[in-house]
Formats: C-alpha cells, structure tokens, sequence
C-alpha cells in the first residue's frame, strides 16, 4: 500500500512539539520561581507585618508591637487591609518581574489574579506561539472567524 503524501507533503509537527514544548518548560519554570518567592512589607507604622508567598496568599500576619491593642477596631481593621493591598500590588510586580520575556509576556498578572482579564485572549497569548508554528508547519489551517465582532481568534 503506498501513502499519499510525499514526504515532502507532511507538515513539520515536529518543530511545532518542540517549541511547545520549549514554552511548557517556560511555564514549568516560572511556576518554580512562583513557589521560591513570598512578598514581605510592613505598615506604614511598622506595628505589623505581612508575608504573602509566590502566589499572592497570605502566608503569615505579624504584630511587631503591642500598639494594636490600644485602636480602634476600625482603625486596625483599616490598617491591616491597607498594609495587605499593598502587599498584593508588590506581589503582583514580581510575580510580572518573574515572567520577564517567557511564554506569559504581555500579561497582566493582576487582571488575571483578580478576575478581570479576558481568559480567552489569555489563552490566545500563551498558546499563540505553538499554534503558529503548526499553522506554519501546514498543521491546521488559520482560526476561522465568526460573526461576533469582538473575535478571540476561536472557533465556537
């Protein structure tokens, strides 16, 4: 029995694996560096600390000083929530450090942490690389578009 494709016909899947691949050790890496890395700052009045670990929860709350006991509910309440905010926003700038130039560049890491970014075009960004290089490998063909005006690129 004989194929009909040539082997000059096949589509290179190969190149394609490899670079997703490459991008998946990216991801694998970034995790790591996720897990190595927490996020230490103190309130403004240095009375307490808070320690958030890679992924932004909070790891550990600590009182320097017994100061909080003398506040008002209100105004500890207010503190501890600001000091955390802040704590997250620094968190979310290393986390954006972290990424630097891989396979997540160009995201925003507190849209996604925070619900407001669009998971499509997320997805769109991170599976982008190895969905062209298939499509240049003669894979698949391009995403076919549909009506809807604010079009990810997916097909529904």
């Amino acid at each position: 029995m004989t194929s009909r494709f040539s082997q000059g016909d096949l589509p290179d899947l190969g190149s394609a694996l490899e670079l997703f691949e490459q991008e998946q050790a990216k991801l694998a890496d970034f995790q790591q560096k996720l897990a190595e890395t927490s996020t230490v700052v103190d309130s403004r009045n240095r009375m307490l600390t808070v320690t958030l670990d890679g992924s932004g929860e909070l790891s550990d709350l600590k009182f320097n000083t017994t100061a909080y006991r003398t506040m008002a509910p209100a105004e500890l309440s207010a503190l501890i929530l600001e000091t955390l905010r802040k704590a997250r926003s620094q968190s979310f700038q290393t986390m954006q450090e972290l990424m630097g130039g891989g396979p997540l560049q160009g995201l925003d890491i507190e849209e996604i942490a925070t619900g407001q970014a669009d998971l499509a075009a997320v997805l769109g960004k991170v599976m982008g690389p190895s969905l062209e290089a298939v499509q240049e490998a003669g894979g698949i063909g391009a995403p076919k578009r549909t009506d809807d005006t604010d079009d990810d690129g997916w097909e529904r």
